[in-house]
């Protein structure tokens, strides 16, 4: 049988109850949500850090931030690392990167597209970039087709980044921040340039298999969908977030620092300000956002499928991170552990060339981003690189196994914050541990699920919460580095 194609599709900034087929009953998601008809949903798949660049390259390598390097976002990437790409360009793979990478440190806002990449450019032979800010391909794409609405684009992009490095505490906003007015057309919005890019790619006659990844900028902030998407759903329609009375009380100080607009982190609002409309609007903007991704997601497939390449393609749906959207008072990412970043979507739809490569629908067992690359590998039939540490989900998808990893492990060192976090995730708890702090967070998850409640400090849970802190420690030396393998006894 031929090598499968494929197709890597994320969302930055996606959280998974954004998504229909995870329980959201207003959120429209029908070409996700198709993706994930008699295909394979990972019910418990979470991240290993819950930031752009370090979770996008334990993807592609299998390995956690604290052994890859990627420990924050701005830091290099060491370029001797093996990386899915390059093991998938050596086996004849046609590589592709179209959309937001953020492979690399973005200093400034540039219309370049390189992003001081390396000289193999990382592994992929082609390239379309984009990011956040606007710019890259897309920009350059717009010179040439529409002056006015490249330089509506470009003050865009500036704003965006004057807003995320202001100085300023507490910045002023209406009712919430960085909700913003979206005058482009359809046609010409940064998520249809991506779709269009990945278009064209597939539109390839090439036999060689491919590897794509198709990363959408949205729904990451700011919060600005264009018509119909920013008025599809109504703000008085959509619940609040999940938040108590009070409950920055028993959290790290840190945190209520984020809620009032003193934080270390880019973005700096008194969010205490937003009102109850607010948070709805903002949600109902950010829906609009991920709605607009699966209508070009849809666009996708039904190319595959015209191109007569969606049966011999193993499409993998996912994110890099989640967002907080008003959970708990907080908005954006940061130093949080919360499920609202950690818990992602994950979805892998196989071809009907590769249909008896799976059996299971969904799989409940706790699953890694770091498992992704092994995964990818092992149905190839590519041996896995010494030094991955994730595991290839196989033999779960086919049935043959049910286990799973028990605990998984959240590794983030925070410049900006000061902060080295670590947190062990389970299916029954979740405990974060801040290295050299007094302080911590424990949750019973399945009586507080929504993690409203710390019980760091309660009697009733020290030995649940020091059996947690060993399990911990185990884990970070069962995860050191061993990438160089020994090859004597001396």
């Amino acid at each position: 049988m031929d090598k499968p194609n494929i197709l890597l599709i994320t969302a930055d900034q996606l959280r998974r109850d954004a998504i229909g087929v995870y329980g959201n009953n207003m959120v429209q998601t029908p070409n996700i949500d198709s993706l994930a008809n008699g295909e394979v949903i990972f019910e418990n798949h979470f991240i290993q850090n819950p930031l752009c660049m370090p979770s996008r390259w334990s993807i592609f390598t299998g390995r956690y931030p604290k052994n890859h390097g990627v420990r924050d976002n701005g830091v290099i990437f060491n370029s001797d690392e093996v990386t899915l790409v390059r093991v998938l360009k050596e086996e004849g793979y046609n590589t592709a990167a179209i959309g937001k990478m953020h492979l690399t440190p973005r200093l400034m806002c540039k219309e370049e597209e390189d992003e001081n990449w390396p000289d193999d450019d990382f592994g992929f032979c082609k390239k379309c970039l984009t990011d956040d800010a606007k710019t890259g391909g897309y920009l350059n794409y717009l010179k040439k087709i529409d002056k006015n609405i490249y330089d509506y684009v470009l003050k865009q992009g500036k704003e965006k980044v004057e807003e995320d490095l202001g100085k300023s505490f507490q910045r002023e906003f209406d009712i919430a921040p960085q909700l913003q007015e979206n005058l482009i057309p359809n046609e010409l919005h940064q998520s249809s340039w991506i779709a269009d890019r990945t278009i064209e790619c597939l539109e390839d006659k090439a036999d060689d298999p491919f590897f794509m990844w198709c990363s959408f900028v949205d729904p990451h902030h700011p919060f600005d969908p264009h018509r119909p998407y920013d008025s599809m759903y109504k703000p008085e329609e959509i619940d609040l977030p999940v938040r108590r009375e009070n409950e920055f009380e028993d959290k790290p100080g840190f945190f209520k620092e984020m809620y009032t607009g003193l934080s270390p982190g880019n973005e700096k609002y008194d969010l205490s300000k937003i009102t109850d409309s607010g948070w709805k609007t903002l949600i109902s903007k950010y829906w609009g956002m991920v709605s607009l991704v699966d209508y070009n997601i849809g666009r996708i497939i039904k190319k595959l499928e015209e191109a007569g390449k969606l049966d011999n393609t193993i499409i993998i749906f996912s994110a890099d991170h989640g967002e907080l959207l008003g959970d708990h008072g907080l908005l954006f990412k940061g130093p949080f552990q919360y499920d609202s970043l950690i818990h992602i979507p994950m979805i892998i739809k196989f071809g009907k060339a590769f249909s008896g490569n799976r059996n299971e629908k969904n799989i409940s067992g706790l699953s890694r981003h770091i498992d992704i690359m092994p995964t990818i590998l092992d149905y190839i039939g590519i041996k896995i690189p010494d030094g991955v540490q994730g595991r290839s989900l196989r033999s779960n998808i086919l049935g043959k196994s049910t286990k799973c990893s028990d605990y998984v492990l959240v590794d983030h060192n925070t410049g900006d914050w000061g902060l080295n976090v670590k947190t062990i995730r389970s299916k029954e708890f979740r405990m974060t541990y801040y290295a050299g702090k007094d302080y911590g967070e424990l949750y019973d998850l399945k009586k507080d699920p929504e993690e409203l409640y710390n019980l760091w400090d309660d009697k009733n849970y020290k030995n649940i919460r020091d059996g947690l802190i060993k399990k911990l420690l185990d884990t970070l030396i069962e995860t050191e580095d061993i990438k160089n393998p020994r090859l004597s006894r001396y």
